[in-house]
C-alpha cells in the first residue's frame, strides 16, 4: 500500500544507497510500518508523494525520514520501552506520578528518547502546571458534590486513564525489579 505505489509512480532508490541497502531499506520499512491502518499509509504514501529526495526530486526519501513521519501520522502501540520502564521505576517517575505530572513525563520520553536532565524535568513540570491545577480543582468541586461540565468530565477521564498508563509502566517496572 506505500512502496509498490510509490515505486509504480518512478520514485528511484536514493542515490546514497546501493541496490542491497535500498532492498534493505524497503525491508525495514515494511516491517516497522506494519502497524500502520490503511488510512494512515495512505496518508503516508501522499506525504512522500509530496517530498521525494533527490535534486531531481524522483528519489525515494531516506527510510529514518518516512519512519519519522509516520509516527506523526499514526504511533505504533505498543508496550512501554526499557527507558521508559527505567524511568518509571525510578525516583524520578515515582515523583512525576505523585506530583500528577507524569503523563507530560511520558510524552517527552516518547518524543525524545532520552533521559531528561534537571532543566528538562523543570521544563516537564511547568507544562504540566496547568493540567495538575485543573485536576486539582475539578477534584475538589467532585468532593463538594458539584456538577461539572461536559469539557470537564472529559479532561478528567482523559488524564485518569493517562495516569493510570503510568502507574502501569511503573507497576510493569516494580514487577521487573522484583522478577
Amino acid at each position: 500500500m506505500l512502496i509498490t505505489p510509490l515505486e509504480a509512480l518512478g520514485l528511484a532508490r536514493p542515490s546514497t544507497l546501493t541496490k542491497a541497502q535500498f532492498a534493505v531499506m524497503l525491508a525495514e520499512l515494511r516491517q516497522k510500518l506494519a502497524y500502520m491502518s490503511p488510512a494512515s499509509l495512505a496518508v503516508l504514501r501522499d506525504w512522500v508523494e509530496a517530498h521525494p529526495g533527490g535534486r531531481d526530486k524522483d528519489r525515494f526519501p531516506i527510510g529514518l525520514k518516512i519512519l519519522n513521519k509516520a509516527r506523526a501520522i499514526q504511533s505504533p502501540e505498543s508496550g512501554p520501552s526499557p527507558l521508559m520502564i527505567k524511568v518509571f521505576g525510578h525516583a524520578l517517575g515515582q515523583e512525576a506520578l505523585a506530583g500528577g505530572w507524569a503523563p507530560e513525563l511520558l510524552c517527552y520520553l516518547r518524543g525524545a528518547r532520552e533521559w531528561p536532565g534537571r532543566y528538562t524535568v523543570t521544563q516537564i513540570r511547568n507544562e504540566a502546571d496547568g493540567a495538575v491545577r485543573r485536576m486539582a480543582d475539578i477534584e475538589m468541586r467532585l468532593g463538594r458534590g458539584r456538577r461539572l461540565s461536559v469539557e470537564e468530565e472529559a479532561f478528567r477521564a482523559r488524564r485518569i486513564e493517562a495516569l493510570r498508563k503510568c502507574q502501569g509502566i511503573a507497576d510493569q517496572a516494580g514487577q521487573g525489579a522484583a522478577a
